[in-house]
């Protein structure tokens, strides 16, 4: 269900559902509890409108409908690497994709909201811990064969706002999982983790080279400004000396990468801040189905 990146409705979203059910990266028996839940909210309230965390966490982390909209071309373009980083990552930590909701309410009027982890994981003797993962990837190539001046400081902002994008999304995600279980569609939990990965790749070694120094040199700053955004325990994975370098192959192309991994505090006021633009958000996207909130 990876085309929810706007609003759309529950109809989609069942529809979507029904899709996945025979995914292996998905949890089938998840999925037909989701699919009867939404089935029962459908005949409740109507063909309610569905958004997507990512589009709410994108159209308010950065100010402009042209840079959201640019941001949304470049994911779509690295989407082929990007799916390779996140079956990656759910590999390594044996997780899955789970769908999380919640119905919130404007007005009297409920609006769903759905996110998709790209990793969620139990634990524990009774599965009563999860661990949630989300990863981003940068195409190093297109950076800096497209920046034609100061490299390094546009460099740290991009790094900077990915750490931002992915704790919010992080955040919203424990949000949901929280709202899924009060639903009864998982079993109790009695803790949850959040963690970010982003993969900076190349097919060319001195881009990762030249990209690696420049971060490992402003790490304090990253990790000074991190905190900010409620990330913490950053760490710079070293792929890049001969006897550990990674590499992966894509359509016959060799590409380089390395890694920086982080952990997640649950903040409930980025949670308020999200969920206060989402009355503003559904409106002037104009997509409701004949409401008005």
């Amino acid at each position: 269900m990876h085309n929810y990146y706007e609003v759309t409705t529950i109809d989609s979203l069942i529809e979507s559902v029904e899709k996945s059910i025979n995914n292996p990266n998905y949890d089938s028996l998840y999925l037909k509890r989701l699919e009867d839940f939404l089935k029962n909210i459908k005949d409740k309230y109507g063909n309610i409108p569905v958004v997507a965390t990512k589009f709410i966490v994108k159209k308010y982390n950065r100010k402009g409908t042209n840079e959201i909209s640019k941001q949304n071309n470049d994911y779509y373009t690295n989407r082929e690497y990007a799916n390779f980083f996140e079956e990656t990552l759910r590999s390594k930590t044996k997780s899955k994709i789970y769908s999380l909701i919640s119905i919130e309410y404007y007005n009297g009027y409920p609006i769903l909201i759905v996110g998709e982890p790209d990793g969620l994981s139990f634990e524990g003797k009774m599965n009563n811990k999860a661990k949630i993962f989300e990863a981003k990837s940068f195409n190093l190539t297109k950076f800096i064969q497209s920046a034609k001046e100061t490299k390094e400081y546009f460099l740290i902002k991009k790094v900077l706002y990915m750490i931002k994008t992915t704790s919010s999304q992080l955040i919203l995600y424990q949000y949901l999982l929280e709202k899924t279980q009060e639903f009864g569609l998982i079993g109790k939990i009695d803790k949850i983790n959040l963690y970010g990965k982003i993969y900076f790749y190349s097919e060319y070694i001195e881009y990762l080279r030249w990209a690696r120094k420049t971060i490992k040199q402003n790490f304090n700053i990253i990790k000074k400004y991190a905190i900010k955004y409620n990330a913490y325990n950053l760490s710079l994975k070293d792929y890049l000396s001969l006897e550990y370098e990674e590499t992966i192959s894509i359509n016959n192309k060799k590409i380089y990468y390395f890694e920086i991994d982080f952990k997640v505090t649950y903040n409930q006021k980025i949670v308020e801040y999200y969920l206060k633009n989402l009355k503003d958000l559904i409106i002037s996207l104009n997509q409701m189905d004949n409401r008005n909130l």
